[in-house]
Parts: structure tokens; C-alpha cells; sequence
């Protein structure tokens, strides 16, 4: 059976970040950008996003893991392999799914999945009749960019992209993808020889970086600065969301440091619901000039009707 571990260089109780970090350094040493197309480090990276796919799942990885440590059968199989058992853990791959469109570690099918990790052995596939090592010749899988802005990664969206055989093709990109995750399109790659099936179109996701908005997990994040007036009397700020600029009220007496929440203005998650977007107060102080005396007595008239205020505890 094929060590997916090995593949990603890391040890089998490497944790899920470690496997991420892992993934993203290798694809993107092999991407085909970085390699001009070299055919050995294409498949390499091809390898790469496979292994990601189920490593990256936390059932998927489980199955693997199973299955990988169970004793050979004289068939040349795991002892206790079920079709059944496998295809609930493998037959969602990617947890995004669309048409011919998936997301990441997907397989075409059940039977490309089996073949995959059991390509060293003569057993039988389960999935499709045949033997594993009798594969039908098919074209070669394409790799390409798709580029999409911070809003659209966190809403999804659609695009149009070029197959391989020059066809335009709508691809729909579900909402939570991130940089690093790949969209499959199932048979529109290279040509097919004679007799076999077209490759697949790899297409890398690359999202666009916010000025302002960031991701955490479901969540978007962004810095609020805030005068000293305005975190005093309080305050309606314009805040730029994904859905656009939204009217956030800040209220008197606000400090640094402080969280303010937007629901349901964060990532949108696959039932439909969404994160949150979260604004962290900063209050910017200015720096008083030597010669502006005026300012400077306000200021020592607001410390001293301030002193009973208590903002340290040491």
C-alpha cells in the first residue's frame, strides 16, 4: 500500500498542521510554475495533492490509517477491507462536490482512489472488476492558476477557465476555499490516446490578500482604529465587510483592545451558514506637538478629571 506519510515527508504522528505546512511547501516547490513544466515534477506534484487530499481529512486519514496497518490477506488485500467501509470514508473526497468539479484530494472515482494506494499490489479492484496494476491509458493532467479575490474565496463564486482541448468552461468555486487548495475538472486535460480517457485540469487556488480583511478559520478579522475622541463619545465607523461597507456602532467609552463582533459576516460554511467578522479596537493617540500648549493643558485637564479611573491592576 502506498505511504502517503512518506510522500509528504513527514512522520505518521505528524499533527494536522504540520501535514498543511508540509503540503503547501511541496506544491509549492513542484508547482508547475516553479518547475517550467517539468513532467517528472508535475507528476510529483500531482502525488503531492493526492496525498494532501486524504492526509488533509481527518476521516479519510483514519480509513488510511486502518487500512494500512491491517495484516495482508492472500488476495493481496488489507484482512477486513470493505468496499463498503471504504467508499463511506473516500467517496465524498475533497467535501466539496459540484457537477465534475471537486475540491483538492479528489479522485474521478471510487476505483482511481483504490487504485491509487493499492497501485503495488495484483489484487482485485473492488470498484471496477479489474486488475489493479490494468489501467486504461488516459491524457495528461493539466495544471493551472485560478486567481480569486478575498471576498469571492470566502462567498464562492463562478469562472470561466480554458480546458485543455480550448473549451470555456464554467467552474463553480465553492465558498472557504484558501490558497493551496486545488479544483479538479474531471476529464478536461490533455488529450486521450487512442482508446483512454482525457486527463484532468488542475487548477491551484490563489487567493488575493485583503488590505484590510483577514481569515481566521471561519472567522474575518480587521484592525479598528479609533481617535481618542471617538473611543470616548462614541462613534458610527463605515467598516468594509465581504458583503461590502457596513455601518458599525461604537459605543462611548470603548477601549483598546476591545472586541466588536459582526454575525454572520464572516467565511460562508457548506450548510449555508456563516462565520463571524470580528473588529479588534485600536486607538491611535496623537502625538502633541511642544509648541501647541492648548492641546496639551486639555489633555492634562481630561488626566486629571480621569484619576479615579482605573486602568492598571499592578
Amino acid at each position: 500500500m502506498k505511504d502517503l506519510y512518506k510522500t509528504l515527508g513527514v512522520e505518521e504522528n505528524a499533527d494536522a498542521e504540520t501535514i498543511k505546512k508540509r503540503y503547501r511547501k511541496l506544491a509549492k516547490e513542484y508547482h508547475p510554475d516553479a518547475t517550467g513544466g517539468d513532467k517528472k515534477k508535475t507528476e510529483r506534484f500531482k502525488e503531492i495533492g493526492e496525498a494532501y487530499g486524504i492526509l488533509g481529512d481527518d476521516k479519510k486519514r483514519r480509513e488510511y490509517d486502518r487500512l494500512k496497518h491491517s495484516p495482508m490477506g492472500a488476495d493481496g488485500m488489507p484482512q477486513g477491507f470493505d468496499p463498503d467501509t471504504f467508499a463511506q470514508a473516500f467517496g465524498g473526497a475533497g467535501g466539496f462536490r459540484g457537477g465534475n468539479v471537486h475540491v483538492s484530494g479528489d479522485f474521478s472515482d471510487l476505483g482511481d482512489v483504490f487504485s491509487s494506494l493499492f497501485g503495488g499490489q495484483m489484487g482485485t479492484n473492488p470498484f471496477g472488476g479489474a486488475r489493479v496494476r490494468t489501467r486504461t491509458p488516459r491524457g495528461n493532467d493539466l495544471v493551472g492558476r485560478l486567481e480569486v479575490s478575498f471576498a469571492e474565496a470566502a462567498l464562492g463564486t463562478r469562472r470561466t477557465v480554458r480546458s485543455g482541448s480550448g473549451e470555456q468552461l464554467e467552474v463553480q468555486v465553492p465558498p472557504g476555499v484558501d490558497t493551496g487548495g486545488r479544483l479538479r475538472l474531471v476529464g478536461h486535460g490533455g488529450a486521450a490516446p487512442k482508446g483512454g480517457q482525457p486527463g484532468d485540469l488542475h487548477l491551484e487556488i490563489v487567493v488575493t490578500p485583503d488590505a484590510h480583511l483577514r481569515r481566521n478559520g471561519e472567522d474575518v478579522e480587521i484592525d479598528l482604529p479609533l481617535s481618542v475622541g471617538e473611543a470616548m463619545l462614541g462613534t458610527k465607523v463605515n467598516v468594509p465587510t465581504v458583503d461590502g461597507s457596513v455601518l458599525l456602532t461604537i459605543p462611548p467609552g470603548t477601549s483598546s483592545g476591545a472586541k466588536l463582533r459582526l454575525r454572520g459576516k464572516g467565511v460562508k460554511r457548506s450548510d449555508g451558514s456563516r462565520g463571524d467578522q470580528i473588529g479588534y479596537v485600536q486607538i491611535v493617540i496623537p502625538k502633541i506637538p511642544a509648541e501647541d500648549s492648548e492641546t496639551r493643558k486639555l489633555a492634562e485637564e481630561l488626566d486629571r478629571r480621569t484619576k479615579g479611573t482605573k486602568v492598571r491592576d499592578f
